[in-house]
């Protein structure tokens, strides 16, 4: 007893201590600032969505002994459009003496080029012409270092300028370096932009033009130290995250400023009314007292909903890909922080600057709710068939929405080697390149395969070292371009090209069918053999989604209803409240599905967890203010008051999530950041107006119900408005 009896003396004490120390709160405050700021701009960001892909994979595990061994990573190539090949001996010879370049293979490594191709042989001279007339060739360039080197970034920028007109350099460690200039060049814009439209936003919402600066300061305190606990921990961001990460630490925590705000000034004119009636005011005084009570009751409130946007966030590490470990633990240490910077820095800053917020004061510029509460009381049993039938249709809805694995396709197109391989996508199979690896099998077996392999219908064409080279002469002899192309330690490597117009269906029905032929031909118990390659990664991306799906689902919503069950001690509010976010999660989708727009996988893996979490809190809101006015207000007045006066809250936290977003969306050509950002732009103001308009309704249609069933739930009095 004594225990409990002084934790809660160290809880009312925190207010106290806030107020009375906020000077060196915001001198500590500040002092932190510098190297967190330092530790967020210079946080590792980590362009390779690969590296989070899970290594109990086959298909993961086969490229990581392509690029450790064969240097995968380090590869890039040469397409030349239109040249005789003299004058690609010369491109070859140029780029052979580039510092960095290891080595550049052509078809003067194996044959003499002056040689007719028809005296060479077609399964020769495919390797390197391609084209109807034969007149596109591609150069394989190996580099020293892999694309995080400084000395690769030199060497491939020396490439690009020693090329000229239809020369084009292209691969993926070319197109690695490009996304990463990129998104080093966007990101500062992405942040800018959603600074300013979510102030905008702010400045029209809230009641002084200093509110703004201040809640920016308090959030992005937040958003820097918790950036910059990852710089400290050694802990790379992926580009994904780090995109998106301040937009949404700013659009899903604002919350809570809000929130101790509007308490602060409803304290502070309560005061004030006291002081008028009698004793005597001192402004400070007055201050010092409403923060203290604001923090004291608002406390309880936003630590709520901080719990259910962290549960949220959180439950993306269950995922299998690593992203949503990325991500998810990311932002929910970064919701937490938030807490702590508005509990703490917020009043403090408040109390520092109350003289300026005061000269700065002007009219809201939000709308009335008081048409819209009419409306939806008058007409709640229409409204609650409506919202059966948007949970139906968003249901089936977000159950077919379409979602891409393929990761290189995430890369904008206008990049200058993804273009270069759209220009060439009728002639150039790179993008549908797979790989058999295989550890202990000899080449003439391994041979077997990709004669075996180019008999299998959508397979364009399949190669190894015996086929490039006659398997009697000693691999000592053989070109060192070509033999670390095929083998290298006790690997080696067939490459096989399919069908790039194959769909997805196709493809894995493609990859299923080579699987099963592999071990029959090989006939090899102790070989070690490995399928892998863009197309089969994504393939295997496909089957473990389903299973992500439901367990971050199930997780996320079961946190979040337990959270919400103990606030309303009860165990129907939540299933209301959770139901009422989920319908305007799966019609969120379900837009995807019905604008036939296809999103990036992790997108649609993710958006159900982030905007339950992130959103709840509007249902929690609509839903606890209605219940505390009907200790004094039938049901229907009840409801009217609670939408009138949530409403704006609801509004302005749904825009400002929505205009953050928005302004990475906008900001951004990287096809990845901009389908998670549309998404979760989209489900803000979709969970705004389920929660301003059809939870309402559902919340009086079931109140008896609610009454019955929850502990302290009202069930409104007799008399009064509406009764």
């Amino acid at each position: 007893m004594r225990w409990g009896v002084r934790l809660l003396d160290l809880v009312n004490s925190i207010p106290r201590f806030t107020v009375r120390h906020r000077a060196a709160i915001l001198i500590a405050a500040a002092a932190l600032l510098v190297p967190a700021v330092y530790g967020t701009l210079n946080v590792p960001i980590e362009y390779d969505l690969l590296k989070y892909l899970p290594r109990n994979l086959e298909s993961v595990r086969g490229y990581e002994v392509l690029d450790r061994e064969f240097r995968y990573a380090e590869r890039a190539a040469v397409v030349v459009k239109g040249q005789p090949d003299w004058a690609v001996l010369s491109i070859k010879d140029r780029l052979s003496k580039i510092d960095g370049v290891s080595s550049v293979f052509w078809l003067s490594d194996l044959a003499d080029p002056t040689i007719p191709h028809d005296y060479l042989g077609e399964e020769l001279v495919s390797q390197f012409y391609r084209g109807d007339e034969g007149d596109i060739t591609f150069l394989l360039v190996s580099l020293a270092e892999d694309s995080s080197s400084p000395r690769t970034v030199r060497a491939i920028d020396q490439m690009r300028r020693l090329l000229g007109e239809d020369q084009y350099l292209v691969g993926e460690v070319v197109s690695g370096i490009e996304m990463k200039e990129l998104g080093m060049s966007q990101m500062p814009k992405m942040i800018r932009t959603a600074a300013v439209l979510i102030f905008l936003v702010l400045i029209v919402t809230l009641p002084s033009a200093a509110m703004p600066f201040i809640f920016m300061i308090t959030i992005g305190a937040a958003y820097a130290y918790n950036m910059s606990i990852s710089y400290a921990l050694g802990q790379k961001v992926s580009y994904l995250t780090s995109s998106v990460a301040a937009a949404m630490q700013l659009g899903v925590t604002m919350d809570y400023c809000i929130f101790l705000m509007h308490s602060f000034h409803a304290e502070r004119n309560q005061i004030v009314v006291g002081a008028s009636t009698g004793g005597t005011r001192r402004d400070g005084a007055d201050a010092e007292a409403a923060v203290e009570r604001a923090i004291v009751k608002t406390a309880n409130a936003i630590l709520s909903s901080a719990l259910t946007t962290a549960a949220g966030f959180a439950a993306l590490a269950l995922m299998r890909v690593r992203l949503g470990a990325d991500m998810g633990l990311l932002m929910a240490r970064g919701v937490l922080l938030s807490v702590v910077c508005t509990l703490v820095i917020l009043p403090s800053l408040v109390l520092a600057l109350q003289n300026v917020i005061d000269r700065l004061t002007h009219p809201v510029l939000l709308p009335s709710f008081r048409g819209l509460a009419s409306w939806v009381v008058r007409r709640r049993f229409p409204v609650f068939a409506m919202a059966l039938l948007v949970l139906v249709l968003g249901y089936v809805g977000s159950s077919r929405m379409s979602l891409s694995y393929d990761i290189e396709s995430t890369f904008p197109r206008d990049m200058p080697s993804i273009a270069a391989m759209e220009e060439f996508g009728d002639v150039v199979s790179g993008l549908r390149e797979m790989y058999v690896v295989a550890g202990g099998v000899p080449g003439w077996r391994l041979q077997r395969i990709t004669t075996a392999l180019r008999g299998i219908r959508g397979v364009v064409g399949a190669s190894c070292l015996a086929d490039a080279v006659d398997p009697a002469v000693p691999i000592d002899f053989v070109p060192k371009g070509v033999a670390s192309r095929y083998v290298a330690g006790e690997y080696s490597a067939a490459i096989v090209s399919i069908d790039s117009k194959a769909s997805d269906e196709a493809t894995n029905s493609l990859i299923a069918d080579i699987r099963e032929m592999m071990p029959r031909v090989l006939d090899e118990s102790d070989a070690t053999v490995y399928l892998t390659g863009g197309p089969v990664i994504s393939s295997d991306l496909m089957r473990l989604t389903s299973h992500d799906i439901s367990v971050v689902n199930i997780v996320s919503v079961a946190a979040i209803f337990i959270i919400i069950a103990i606030a309303f001690r009860s165990l129907t509010a939540p299933v209301v409240l959770v139901a009422a976010i989920q319908c305007a999660i799966w019609l969120n989708q379900s837009i995807s599905y019905f604008t036939h727009t296809p999103l990036f996988f992790f997108s649609g893996l993710a958006i159900n967890a982030i905007q339950l979490g992130a959103t709840v809190d509007y249902a929690i809101l609509m839903a606890s203010t209605f219940r505390g006015k009907l200790s004094t207000c039938s049901p229907t007045h009840a409801m009217r008051l609670a939408v009138e006066e949530s409403g704006p809250a609801i509004l302005c936290s749904g825009g400002a999530m929505f205009a953050a977003i928005m302004g990475v969306y906008a900001s951004t050509s990287l096809r990845a950041v901009k389908d998670l950002a549309v998404l979760l732009a989209r489900g803000a103001i979709v969970s705004t107006i389920v929660a301003t308009v059809l939870l309402p309704a559902i919340l009086l249609v079931v109140q008896k119900v609610l009454a019955k069933t929850s502990a302290g739930w009202p069930e409104g009095t007799d008399g009064g408005p509406d009764a």
